[in-house]
């Protein structure tokens, strides 16, 4: 099983907290920072896109979309 933590964390007075305000942007399915670049960045180091993909918020950006477009749907 090949599993990637996608999260964007950020630093408030030395305590990392997952940034719920770019979380749209972090689990959309294309552009930079998205699940599909993260994606796109695992299957060109190790030639295979995940089986798993662990997110914060999973309410926020377009999940289901980025699930489908890295399962070829």
């Amino acid at each position: 099983m090949y599993l990637v933590n996608h999260t964007l964390n950020v630093n408030v007075f030395g305590i990392f907290l997952p940034d719920r305000f770019k979380a749209g942007r972090t689990n959309a399915a294309v552009g930079q920072g998205s699940i599909g670049a993260q994606v796109d960045l695992c299957n060109s180091i190790y030639h295979r896109k995940p089986n798993v993909v662990l997110l914060d918020f999973i309410t926020e950006g377009d999940v289901l979309k980025a699930e489908r477009t890295m399962n070829g749907l």
